[in-house]
């Protein structure tokens, strides 16, 4: 993914029945400060004509990898796309010797519990994950 694609790329997370988005964390200038801390970590998926179909926030921190807005064109059936760009990061991280890495799914988004499980991710119920704006 390169930084010229922040447009497309948002316009498809919009595109979700439910998007996550924050307007902190999801600007242009902060997707282009991920891509350049994670240079090759993120990933569009392009029909024929360039259209961007998927996409896929891949971050490591040195330590422990994160894989943000792994998302698809609605109109595509299936998870062979979103296994693909999740796998992509995987590979990155194993290249780095990254062993640990996590997903945030939201409680009422099943599918995407489903398509991480079907990954071996497993969900760490003793856990509850805290966020501050800094």
């Amino acid at each position: 993914m390169k930084a010229e694609d922040y447009p497309n790329v948002y316009q498809l997370w919009q595109q979700m029945p439910n998007p996550h988005i924050s307007d902190l964390d999801d600007s242009f200038d902060e997707i282009s400060r991920l891509l350049r801390f994670n240079p090759g970590f993120c990933f569009v998926a392009e029909t024929d004509d360039h259209q961007i179909i998927g996409s896929a926030l891949g971050a490591t921190d040195g330590r422990r990898g994160t894989i943000y807005h792994l998302v698809t064109d609605p109109m595509i059936s299936g998870t062979d796309l979103k296994r693909t760009l999740a796998n992509l990061i995987i590979k990155k991280l194993k290249a780095v010797k990254i062993h640990k890495m996590s997903v945030t799914v939201l409680d009422d988004n099943q599918d995407d519990q489903l398509f991480w499980k079907s990954l071996k991710f497993v969900n760490l119920d003793n856990t509850k994950r805290y966020d501050k704006i800094i």
